[in-house]
């Protein structure tokens, strides 16, 4: 009787009582939409949420399968992306599929280098914009040694030396698809930087004088400016950088390491080693990177107005081959050997050096080295090689790594350069 009682009263407050949930034929249905469904890395996406055309403000958004705060969204890697939104009393709203693509580079990437052709000794010399090679057109290209580049207005400019024989080597820069020697082709001279200017063409180099005497030199324009004259085998140089109206030149003579304003010798602090790189900041301060012999290794270093700051460990052998001032930081580029990780002997990795910490461009798995540096906005960008199955021509951004020679022939990276595109 008394459970007859209980089922009666049971059915009579299911009876009294209307539900307070409605089935989900009743439901309203969630509509999540946005201004665009294919967005760019990096973009701010907003979100709006309505049912039966009416603001919904406090719906959550999942973003595969992920609850996220608010109605927007920063999508940070390419892919896909699937939203909904949700919201208690309402039915889901349809899936929304988001495609994030790369954005556009607003920079344009120049690597200067090499590349095999048809067998391990047959190259032709190159620079690649972008990713894609431009072979440097001359009637003799595997002549042509292309040691430095420079951008300026859209057009190239290279400098190196054209071999004539074992001995006979001129000078050389390349000026937008135009080949210009410095020198004639009965003595030995080479051109190892180039830097443009307010429309002029600095090109910095050596070229022998006679059988003992050599001379750092300058180009203005295709005129020469003899720096400094040395004892053959004792005397280097070609770095150059321009800063107003003052010509920096970095190199050695007689043995002494040293660089050069406006002909001016300043030593640098060390022993006997070689330098790589020259930058002058907007103030004047004069950074050379390089590297000293300390007994039968080589250590990586850079030098500050003279005085020489020490990169590498000393553990091992090391090299610091460019240098690149932005912001008050410097950057220096280069390669330092460190133990397989095998445990089995030394190999060299990539790496650069901001302020004096250092990042691994490689893990030792092989050899690779480093050759130049660039950074544009706190962009660090690393040209070198690897030496893998083929030795491949590489750049890094930021660390993540860009293989731009054909991997069926040997390839070289040896100067970088990255201008914003024109309009930006």
């Amino acid at each position: 009787m008394a459970l007859l009682t209980a089922a009666m009263i049971m059915l009579s407050c299911s009876e009294d009582d209307p539900d307070d949930t409605l089935g989900n034929e009743d439901q309203q249905q969630l509509e999540l939409t946005t201004a665009g469904t294919t967005v760019e890395t990096g973009s701010t996406v907003l979100f709006e949420v309505t049912a039966g055309g009416q603001s919904v403000s406090d719906a959550d958004l999942y973003i595969d399968g992920e609850r996220t705060a608010g109605y927007q969204h920063v999508f940070d890697e390419t892919g896909t992306k699937t939203v909904q939104a949700r919201k208690t009393g309402y039915k889901d709203s349809a899936p929304l599929t988001i495609t994030i693509e790369e954005k556009p580079a607003d920079v344009d990437i120049y690597v200067l280098g090499q590349e095999g052709t048809s067998g391990l000794h047959d190259y032709r010399p190159l620079y690649w914009k972008n990713g894609e090679a431009v072979a440097f057109s001359h009637e003799t290209p595997g002549s042509m040694i292309y040691y430095s580049m420079d951008v300026a207005n859209d057009n190239i400019y290279a400098a190196g030396e054209r071999i004539y024989s074992s001995s006979r080597a001129a000078a050389f820069y390349w000026a937008d698809d135009s080949h210009e020697e410095l020198t004639g082709s009965d003595g030995y001279a080479k051109a190892l930087d180039i830097c443009v200017t307010n429309g002029d063409v600095y090109t910095g180099g050596i070229k022998n004088e006679s059988g003992s005497v050599i001379s750092v030199v300058y180009w203005k324009n295709g005129e020469p400016v003899t720096v400094a004259s040395g004892a053959v085998g004792a005397t280097a140089g070609g770095p150059i950088a321009v800063k107003g109206n003052d010509v920096y030149m970095a190199g050695m003579l007689d043995g002494a390491l040293m660089y050069w304003k406006n002909g001016t010798g300043v030593s640098l602090q060390g022993g006997p080693g070689e330098v790589t790189s020259i930058n002058v900041t907007d103030n004047g301060d004069v950074y050379i990177s390089g590297y000293e012999w300390k007994g039968n290794k080589t250590i990586a270093k850079y030098w500050k107005n003279g005085e020489s700051i020490v990169l590498g460990t000393g553990d091992q052998e090391s090299e610091a081959r460019d240098i690149f001032i932005e912001d008050n930081d410097v950057y220096v580029t280069g390669w330092e050997k460190i133990r397989r990780p095998s445990g089995s002997g030394t190999v060299s990795v990539a790496r650069y050096w901001k302020n004096g910490e250092a990042t691994d461009l490689t893990d030792g798995s092989y050899r690779a080295e480093a050759n130049s540096i660039f950074v544009l906005d706190g962009e660090v960008y690393v040209a070198g090689v690897e030496y893998m199955e083929q030795r491949s021509a590489t750049y890094w951004k930021n660390g993540e790594t860009v293989r731009l020679s054909d991997q069926e022939f040997n390839g070289y990276a040896g100067d970088i350069v990255v201008v914003k595109k024109t309009g930006n």
